[in-house]
C-alpha cells in the first residue's frame, strides 16, 4: 500500500474516532458527520430519547415541512407541574406547523409520588434531576440531527414550566435568543447571572392564586414586577416601559431600548387567574381575550441570539 493511501486511511480513522467521541447519545460516528441540512427532514410528530447526566430522557418533537437546507427555529415547550399535555394544550404545535418552526416538548422525570415538575432550583431539599443540563443536551441533539437555526432558539412554559424557562434564560443565555413565561413561578429561582442579553416576555393574571401576581406573603417572593425589573437590568434596558391596551382586560408593557436589540415585555391580564390564556381547551372557570401562545411566538420570532455582554456594555451604558 502506498504512503498516500496509508495517510488517507489514518485520517479517516482519526475522523471516525473523533466523531464517536462527539456524537450525542447512541448516534453513530457516521451519522454525526452528516450535515443534517443536506437533506429535508421528515415532517410530523415523534418521540426522541437523549442520554443526559447518565439518564435516558425523553421529549416529543414536531417538525414542520421544510426544504433541504432550510434552517428552522426551535421552540422548547415546558409544561406546568403535574401534567405532560402541554403539546396539545398550549397550541404551539399548530403554530409550529403554520409558522415553520420545530416544537419540542421535553419531559421531566416522574417523582416517586407520581408528581412531575421541573427542578428549577438544584438546591431543593429533596434534590432532583439536572434539568438545565438535560435541555442543553437536548439542544445539542437537535442541532446534530435537524437543520436548526442556532441563532433562533426559544423556550416557552406555563406555571412551573414558566419558572423553568426563566431559569434557562439565566443559565443558558448563550443558547436562547428569547423566552416566554406564562403564569410563571419565580420565588425559588436561584440567583441569575446571564452572560448574554435574552429577550423576555411574561404573561400573568392579576388574580392568580397559585403563583400570585404580587408574590407570596409576607415578603412578596416571586412577584412579577420585581422579576421584570431584574431583567430590565440584565438586558441593560433604559427608561420606563411603554404601556398599551392590546385587548379587553389585557395591558402590554414594553422596554425596547435594551442591549443588542433585546426587549422585555409584560402582558398583564386584569382579573386573570392561574391559566394559559387561549389554552386548548380553556382552563376550567377561566376566559381570556388573548392567546398566550400567539403573543409568545409573535414576540419571540422577532429576536435572534445576542452576543456576550462584554461587547455591548459600552454602547448600552453610554
Amino acid at each position: 500500500m502506498g504512503i498516500g493511501r496509508v495517510r488517507i486511511g489514518l485520517l479517516l480513522a482519526t475522523l471516525a474516532a473523533l466523531g464517536a467521541q462527539l456524537a450525542p447519545g447512541p448516534q453513530s460516528a457516521a451519522q454525526a458527520l452528516v450535515d443534517p441540512c443536506q437533506q429535508a427532514a421528515t415532517p410530523g410528530e415523534s418521540q426522541i430519547t437523549v442520554l443526559s447526566s447518565g439518564i435516558e430522557r425523553t421529549a416529543l418533537i414536531d417538525v414542520p415541512p421544510a426544504e433541504a437546507g432550510q434552517r428552522l427555529p426551535v421552540l422548547v415547550g415546558l409544561h406546568g407541574a403535574g401534567g405532560k399535555f402541554f403539546q396539545t394544550y398550549s397550541g404551539f404545535t399548530e403554530l409550529a406547523d403554520a409558522e415553520g418552526f420545530i416544537a419540542v416538548y421535553p419531559n421531566p422525570i416522574d417523582k416517586a409520588d407520581g408528581h412531575t415538575f421541573w427542578n428549577i432550583n438544584d438546591h431543593q431539599a429533596d434534590g432532583g434531576p439536572a434539568d438545565v443540563q438535560f435541555i442543553a443536551d437536548l439542544l445539542d441533539y437537535l442541532e446534530s440531527q435537524l437543520c436548526v437555526d442556532p441563532s433562533r432558539i426559544y423556550a416557552a412554559g406555563v406555571s412551573n414550566g414558566g419558572g423553568m424557562a426563566a431559569r434557562l434564560a439565566c443559565e443558558l443565555s448563550e443558547r436562547f435568543a428569547g423566552i416566554a413565561s406564562i403564569a410563571g413561578g419565580y420565588s425559588s429561582l436561584p440567583p441569575c447571572d446571564p452572560t448574554n442579553p435574552v429577550s423576555v416576555i411574561e404573561i400573568h393574571g392579576t388574580a392568580d392564586t397559585v403563583v400570585p401576581y404580587n408574590g407570596t406573603p409576607p415578603n412578596g417572593a416571586g412577584a412579577v414586577w420585581p422579576w421584570l425589573w431584574a431583567w430590565h437590568e440584565h438586558d441593560r434596558c433604559r427608561g420606563t416601559p411603554f404601556a398599551s391596551r392590546i385587548a379587553p382586560r389585557a395591558e402590554r408593557f414594553e422596554w425596547t431600548d435594551c442591549a443588542d436589540g433585546a426587549r422585555v415585555e409584560h402582558v398583564e391580564i386584569f382579573g386573570g387567574g392561574h391559566q394559559l390564556p387561549g389554552g386548548l381547551p380553556p382552563d376550567a372557570g377561566q376566559s381570556s381575550t388573548v392567546s398566550a401562545a400567539w403573543l409568545a411566538w409573535d414576540f419571540l420570532r422577532q429576536h435572534t441570539l445576542a452576543g456576550p455582554y462584554a461587547a455591548t456594555q459600552a454602547r448600552a451604558r453610554g
